[in-house]
């Protein structure tokens, strides 16, 4: 198999990281249909899309002819055997749930093609701990997007311990005909970016835990010294847009398999269990309502948009 064989793509999942990975391979080209189970979630992954090519195409990150591919390539159904039958590569996207997935790779298996390479796009869950439930191990690789997936430049790719090294090859070379900025790693719970961006993120709950200092404190002490990922974006509003439980669900897992150090701190715990997940809710470390987060997508977006555009300009 090759790269070039490569024509269909199925995406499973349409939240947070689906409908952005979806658009990106639509508008290069590639035929893709994107499913999950509610028609409303759907509904919103496409109203999201449009909006995201809209903002790109007026900020010249996206051509006319790459906004009518996304039109005309992107298909969206909640049939999923209707989305996997005609794959060539599959990426999961769902949230950090072993079991979860595991069920999920373990229903499409007999419905896609044999051919078919399998990817997750788990921040944290190791390969060889999903690998047997996908049927095809030697095609199952890990690929790690970052949020906003439409935007962000990198991908991470990992293999399993019986991942063939052709099937890695592919992976990283689609990764590169998506325009994108592949790095590699070996499988381990929490891989590469991740377990970086834990060890700030998840002190920064326990300095406001300890209430050393308040939310709004913490992240513009980041902010203006590290600077992470946004200089208008701390790593507790981070948590926030991307959901509480998401956060917790993967550190939970990486503290089970990485010592002490990744332990989710309680607060993060308690306000997942509480429905305290951020803007999907209104309340998470912070408060949000409609307009606040518009207001934070907005500015987050026009900065990733002008940094976006100086990366691909240098390459």
């Amino acid at each position: 198999m090759k790269v070039e064989d490569i024509k269909t793509i199925c995406v499973v999942g349409a939240g947070l990281m689906g409908h952005g990975i979806a658009q990106t391979f639509a508008q290069k080209g590639y035929r893709v249909n994107m499913t999950t189970r509610r028609q409303e979630t759907l509904q919103q992954a496409q109203d999201k899309i449009k909006a995201n090519v809209e903002r790109m195409t007026e900020n010249d990150l996206m051509t006319q002819d790459e906004a009518k591919a996304v039109s005309s390539n992107l298909n969206a159904t909640t049939d999923r055997v209707e989305a996997v039958k005609d794959a060539d590569f599959v990426i999961e996207t769902l949230k950090e749930d072993p079991a979860l997935k595991k069920q999920i790779f373990s229903e499409i298996n007999g419905l896609c093609p044999k051919h078919a390479i399998f990817a997750t796009n788990t921040s944290s869950i190791s390969i060889a701990d999903l690998a047997p439930s996908t049927g095809r191990a030697d095609r199952f690789v890990g690929m790690h997007w970052w949020n906003p997936p439409h935007l962000m430049p990198l991908v991470a790719v990992f293999k399993g311990p019986q991942t063939s090294d052709e099937f890695a090859r592919i992976t990283l070379e689609l990764v590169n005909r998506l325009g994108r900025v592949p790095v590699t790693c070996k499988d381990n719970p929490g891989f590469l970016g991740v377990r970086i961006q834990a060890a700030v993120l998840l002190e920064s709950i326990r300095i406001l835990e300890e209430g050393i200092a308040s939310a709004e404190d913490i992240d513009t002490a980041v902010r203006m010294t590290l600077g992470l990922r946004l200089p208008i974006m701390g790593p507790l509003q981070i948590i926030d847009l991307g959901g509480m439980d998401t956060f917790y669900y993967a550190y939970d897992y990486l503290g089970k398999h990485l010592a002490d150090r990744f332990i989710p701190p309680s607060l993060l715990k308690n306000n997942a269990e509480q429905g305290k997940l951020g803007i999907k809710t209104g309340e998470g470390f912070l408060s949000y309502t409609p307009e606040k987060v518009q207001e934070i997508v907005k500015k987050r977006d026009k900065w990733l948009i002008e940094r976006v555009k100086e990366i691909y300009q240098q390459r």
